[in-house]
């Protein structure tokens, strides 16, 4: 396989090598990531300012970098460097990105989400963590690389799935008691502005959330320490427009083998 690897955290994550490497005993690894963190970008793309693509070395891999977003990220494997890529991943995101406010909002599927968008299947990996240093301990990152393993051993295997643009894989912080597709829950967070000074006496506003959990969704699964699978399409249109039917089967085959192969490795 040939695997185009983009994130919104940049080229300091420590999720970068950890991706990087899991995905490298399955085939080619390209890496463009944004040169500074681009998280909550969403679908944004650069318009107003020139870009610039570099080639850095880190952790003795060699990676790109662009002064730019995630989509961006895209764009340019795709035309600059003239990449095919047969599976785009995203991620692993420092950070989980259940119900649909997440999925509107985040860098790491916006990306993927435009893989999709011009035909390319792709996947969303984040993790319910909120620093490098809880995604690498070692246990941790163990489990974290072993659901990545059998997510693309799948597909590898078994192809794509029909009328899904993108997925995206929640990790749990812990308890790791199963894998799971439930429904999305629209608001992850009640946004409200909070006002501050600064030192100079200048009012300013900074955005603040309180975290919702419904019962029976995407979130309430991951805080019980599920992984969690969201299908997703770029159609953002009703329905009875877009001409949606039935789930693909092979999605509850995906289910039903990563509980079977993360039974063990995953608890």
């Amino acid at each position: 396989m040939r695997f185009l690897l983009v994130n919104d955290d940049g080229f300091v994550t420590k999720a970068l090598p950890l991706t990087y490497h899991t995905l490298s005993s399955f085939g080619e690894v390209l890496a463009i990531v944004p040169e500074i963190p681009k998280s909550g970008g969403a679908h944004s793309l650069t318009l107003h300012k020139p870009l610039f693509l570099r080639e850095l070395l880190i952790h003795d891999t060699k990676i790109y970098v662009i002064n730019g977003t995630p989509v961006d990220a895209v764009h340019a494997a795709l035309q600059i460097l003239n990449y095919e890529p047969s599976l785009v991943v995203s991620g692993v995101n420092i950070g989980e990105n259940t119900s649909s406010q997440n999925i509107l909002y985040s860098g790491t599927i916006g990306a993927a989400l435009e893989a999709g968008l011009l035909g390319i299947p792709s996947v969303a990996f984040s993790a319910d963590v909120e620093s490098d240093e809880e995604l690498i301990e070692p246990r941790y990152s163990s489990k974290v690389r072993r659901i990545i393993e059998a997510v693309i051993s799948f597909i590898a295997s078994k192809g794509w799935f029909n009328g899904v643009d993108t997925i995206s894989v929640n990790i749990p912080k812990s308890g790791f008691k199963g894998v799971v597709m439930p429904r999305t829950q629209r608001l992850r967070y009640y946004q409200r502005f909070e006002s501050r000074v600064d030192p100079r006496g200048r009012r300013y506003y900074w955005l603040v959330g309180d975290k919702i959990t419904e019962e029976g969704t995407d979130s309430h699964y991951l805080s019980e320490g599920y992984v969690v699978i969201t299908p997703l399409r770029v159609d953002l249109t009703h329905p009875a427009l877009s001409g949606c039917g039935e789930l693909d089967p092979l999605l509850t085959e995906l289910i039903n083998y990563l509980n079977n192969a993360l039974s063990y490795s995953a608890r």
